[in-house]
């Protein structure tokens, strides 16, 4: 590897220390040696998805075209009365995703708890710290149209019970016409066959 006066030197470390005069660096240390300069990253924060019919949002944040790519992304919210904490693990599912040039990470939190308190996403790196306020996830269908769906779901699941139970009774009606049909010869075979036994069985007079 060629190193230049110009080179760009950057660490990033969990942990080290000093031992005999040789830097010892924890695992998960990454040395880069470039000729780009420190890069600040393009931090964008959005809804994922609409609100999930189990009462939960996603919130996705993106961070890109930084140098180093290495970033540090945690959640943060500013409760009703004002204090910004980060999210508690409780409260979250978090997933984050590490790619070349861009890492993206993602959290699942409670609808409701969405609406009362504001969300960002802070990113620490070499350039520099930045944090992006999530924007607040609103539902664009009305109340009225959740019913309407309610209602013609229950109303088809309510339709199809009814066709179900209509297709039993005839094929109940079937059985019992066919059996009907059937009884008179059956009872006449169960007499032929009773009379046979009887003649063989009785002995025959002189």
């Amino acid at each position: 590897m060629n190193i230049t006066k110009n080179a760009e030197y950057f660490l990033t470390r969990d942990f080290s220390l000093w031992v005999w005069g040789k830097k010892i660096f924890a695992s998960g240390t990454r040395l880069y040696v470039t000729d780009n300069p420190v890069q600040k990253p393009t931090v964008a924060v959005y809804p994922a998805s609409k609100p999930e019919s189990n009462g939960k949002t996603t919130l996705l944040c993106l961070a890109r075209d930084m140098m180093p790519d290495l970033v540090k992304i945690s959640w943060k919210m500013k409760d009703q009365n004002g204090q910004t904490v980060e999210v508690p693990q409780g409260e979250k599912e978090e997933l984050e995703q590490r790619e070349e040039g861009k890492t993206t990470s993602m959290i699942i939190i409670d609808k409701k708890k969405s609406c009362l308190n504001k969300y960002s996403c802070s990113v620490k790196h070499e350039g520099g710290n930045s944090e992006t306020e999530a924007p607040k996830v609103t539902r664009k269908e009305p109340v009225t149209q959740e019913v309407t769906d309610d209602s013609f779901q229950s109303m088809c699941r309510l339709n199809m019970a009814s066709l179900m139970y209509t297709v039993m009774i005839l094929k109940s009606l079937v059985y019992c016409s066919g059996f009907a049909l059937l009884l008179p010869h059956i009872n006449m075979g169960i007499r032929s066959r009773i009379h046979h036994i009887y003649l063989r069985n009785v002995p025959k007079l002189k």
